[in-house]
C-alpha cells in the first residue's frame, strides 16, 4: 500500500483526527441543545477547551487510543445503516410509498437478511459458518420456519391485494 503523506502521519491519526472529531461533536451538541445558551463564541471555546484536553493531557484510560479504534467500527455500522436505507428506500420504504405496511415489513426484512449475508460474505465470516457441520441443519429449519410464517401471514391477510388510495 502506498504511502500518503501526512494523512498517514501519527500526528495527523492520533491528535489532529481526534480533536476534530471532538470539537465538532461538542460544539454540534451544545449549539443544538443550546445549553449555554445562543453564542456560538462560548460554544467553540467549550468544545475547544473539551478537544484540546482529549488530546493534550493523557488520560487514565487512553481517550485517544479508544476513539481511534471506534471510529472504524462506527464507520462499518454506518456504511451498513446507509446501505440498508438506501435498499429499502429503493422498493418503497417512505411512508408515502406504493407498498402497503405488511409489505413493507416483509421488505425490510428480506433486505436486512440480504446486508446480513452481505456482511457476513465480506468478513469471510459466511464461508465459515457454512463449513460447520450444524449449517446444513440450521439452514432447512430456518427455511422451513420461514415458508410457515409465510403462510400463516398470507392466509390471515386473506390473500387481498392492498386497496388503492385513488
Amino acid at each position: 500500500m502506498a504511502d500518503v503523506g501526512i494523512l498517514s502521519s501519527p500526528f495527523f491519526t492520533n491528535v489532529v483526527l481526534p480533536f476534530l472529531l471532538i470539537f465538532v461533536l461538542v460544539y454540534a451538541i451544545l449549539d443544538k441543545s443550546k445549553i449555554l445558551g445562543e453564542k456560538k463564541d462560548i460554544n467553540a471555546i467549550v468544545a475547544l477547551v473539551f478537544a484540546l484536553t482529549t488530546v493534550a493531557l493523557p488520560s487514565a484510560f487512553g481517550a485517544v487510543d479508544i476513539i481511534i479504534k471506534i471510529i472504524p467500527i462506527v464507520a462499518v455500522i454506518v456504511v451498513i445503516l446507509l446501505a440498508f436505507m438506501l435498499t429499502y428506500g429503493f422498493i418503497g420504504g417512505t411512508k408515502e410509498g406504493i407498498l402497503s405496511d405488511p409489505w413493507h415489513v416483509f421488505f425490510a426484512i428480506i433486505v436486512g437478511l440480504a446486508l446480513l449475508a452481505a456482511v457476513l460474505w465480506a468478513t469471510g465470516l459466511l464461508g465459515y459458518i457454512i463449513k460447520q457441520s450444524w449449517a446444513s441443519q440450521a439452514l432447512q429449519t430456518f427455511l422451513m420456519i420461514a415458508s410457515v410464517i409465510a403462510v400463516i401471514a398470507i392466509v390471515t391477510s386473506g390473500g387481498k391485494p392492498p386497496k388503492s388510495s385513488s
